[in-house]
């Protein structure tokens, strides 16, 4: 297959991306996997090694791919950002080491749909969502309680999936392996909030006290959001670490 050069305004390179681009949102190439070499895109496209150089380094600036030095050109997901996807790193100083995170989930519940968070997650006003209840301990001191709110119909039967999978496993691995969502970029808003009663009840904190909120969205291929979600944090023993 070779790009139209002469009739197409297109810069070729841009018509590799979106090629690309379209293998990776459609399924045809999973997340995790390798994509092919360089020269494999330049003979089955009959395009100069450049342009496929700089149509595979802006997927890799938009997210859509990551490169392993000496291994290769990757499909950005969720198992490859492991690390980059554990967002509440609680130490105690510069230099400290996380803790153990302990997972406790309170509940899965269906919901209606909510007029902001559905804004947010760009679905109709009427349409259902899932409603996730967390706290995330140290030991047996709980530290975070987390609401996540997710779109009913990208997620069917999220709430009869085992409750302990939810324990043990790294959520957002959940949704990749279960619903094929993959994680590829986040989005948040940090302040202060003065604990309510649920949120006084489940940080083990009095009603009033100061805890840090964070609101995140996260996104997957098409720049499109599939979760909201609301964090609430106690700070007394451990702060929240963030490395950029």
């Amino acid at each position: 297959m070779a790009f139209r050069k002469n009739d197409e305004p297109t810069p070729v390179y841009y018509q590799l991306q979106v090629e690309i681009k379209n293998k990776i949102e459609s399924g045809e190439w999973k997340s995790g996997s390798m994509i092919p070499p360089e020269r494999v895109f330049t003979e089955e496209y009959q395009v100069s090694v450049g342009t496929v150089k700089k149509a595979l380094s802006n997927l890799v600036n938009d997210g859509y791919l990551l490169r392993k030095q000496g291994k290769g050109t990757f499909v950005t997901g969720t198992s490859l950002r492991r690390e980059q996807l554990r967002y509440y790193r609680l130490f105690n100083h510069f230099h400290d080491e996380s803790p153990k995170i302990d997972v406790k989930l309170i509940d899965i519940q269906p919901v209606k749909g909510d007029k902001q968070i559905n804004r947010y997650l760009n679905l109709k006003p009427s349409q259902s969502l899932f409603c996730v209840k967390r706290v995330l301990l140290t030991a047996t001191t709980p530290l975070i309680y987390t609401v996540s709110y997710l779109p009913q119909h990208l997620f069917k039967e999220l709430d009869r999936l085992p409750r302990d999978l939810f324990e043990k496993e790294l959520f957002y691995l959940i949704l990749e392996e279960n619903y094929a969502v993959s994680t590829v970029s986040n989005q948040e808003l940090i302040g202060a909030i003065a604990a309510d009663e649920d949120m006084a009840r489940f940080l083990e904190v009095e009603v009033e006290s100061p805890l840090v909120s964070i609101e995140m969205l996260s996104y997957t291929y098409k720049e499109r959001p599939y979760e909201y979600r609301l964090s609430y944090c106690q700070t007394r023993t451990r702060k929240i670490f963030r490395e950029y």
